[in-house]
């Protein structure tokens, strides 16, 4: 129920709320830092699961290709909760650089394959700019994401049940 509960919220701030906080022209892309925060706090097949259907919920919202979204933050996810997972809670640096590296290498990913799938608006977009800054946005948000995602998923920070489940 936390689960659904957070993802409909990043989702609606994500779609009604985040595109008139630009910066730079910019808007964040929390739902890819949650998803990323998701497989930290909770594990590789945590991570790769909530970022596969967070990112299909996502996907259908936006004239892309259905499924794309759906593919990166599964991956991305996934990644998190494998590479990161013991190392994690050792600072929230650690934690900023893990969800600004991830959101730049998942909007990176977005970016190529949906162009290799024929989306051409991609082509026409300053792609440099946006993964910059929304990695930037992302990583000053990470404590904050993994607050989140601990909540969600019912653990403390040291990765221990808190809450029954």
């Amino acid at each position: 129920l936390r689960v659904v509960l957070i993802a409909m919220l990043v989702l609606i701030f994500h779609l009604d709320v985040s595109p008139d906080l630009r910066i730079a022209g910019v808007a964040a892309e929390l739902p890819l830092g949650l998803a990323i925060a998701a497989g930290l706090a909770g594990g590789a097949e945590r991570g790769a699961y909530f970022g596969f259907f967070f990112g299909f919920a996502v996907d259908l919202f936006f004239f892309t290709p259905i499924g794309l979204r759906a593919l990166i933050f599964g991956i991305i996810g996934w990644a998190a909760g494998h590479l990161f997972l013991d190392r994690i809670e050792e600072s929230p640096v650690m934690s900023a650089v893990a969800i600004g590296s991830g959101t730049a290498l998942g909007l990176t990913a977005f970016a190529g394959l949906g162009i290799a799938l024929g989306e051409t608006a991609l082509l026409e977009s300053p792609i440099t700019r946006i993964v910059l800054i929304a990695s930037l946005i992302n990583a000053v948000l990470a404590v904050l994401l993994m607050w989140v995602a601990h909540w969600m998923w019912a653990v403390d920070p040291i990765g221990q049940k808190r809450f029954a489940t």
